[in-house]
């Protein structure tokens, strides 16, 4: 258990301003039935604040299933309606396999990482 008494695999969101008119939320543990509620809050009081754009890293999560798969896609469909921007960062080999798999790589905007771990211009990732 960690020190908040939390699930060792509990979703835990941290934030912070990517550039003037952005967020970046970064994601760790499990983004599952459990953690899709937690994070679709923390996303409903960003889209409050009508950001230009919001980036997700995922490089923390050991997992996500078909309910966090939805909240992201809920998420950007919101967020484009208000004119605003989902981009989200690739994470582990396991997690970006759901993207794949579900087809969802094809409508998700990813942004390019390149091998030492720096961010490249954005775009989708195939």
């Amino acid at each position: 258990m960690s020190e908040r008494g939390e699930s060792p695999g509990a979703l835990r969101i941290s934030s912070s301003a990517s550039d003037l008119d952005g967020v970046r939320l970064a994601l760790a543990g499990e983004l599952d039935l459990a953690g899709a509620p937690q994070l679709e809050r923390s996303l409903q009081e960003l889209e409050r604040q009508r950001p230009r754009r919001v980036v997700i890293d995922l490089a923390g999560l050991s997992f996500i299933d078909s309910t966090g798969l939805r909240v992201l896609l809920r998420a950007q469909a919101r967020l484009g309606e208000q004119g605003s921007e989902l981009l989200l960062r690739p994470g582990e080999p396991a997690v970006q396999r759901v993207f794949d798999v579900t087809g969802a790589i094809r409508v998700l905007r990813f942004e390019a990482v390149g091998s030492d771990g720096s961010e490249r211009p954005s775009g989708e990732l195939r």
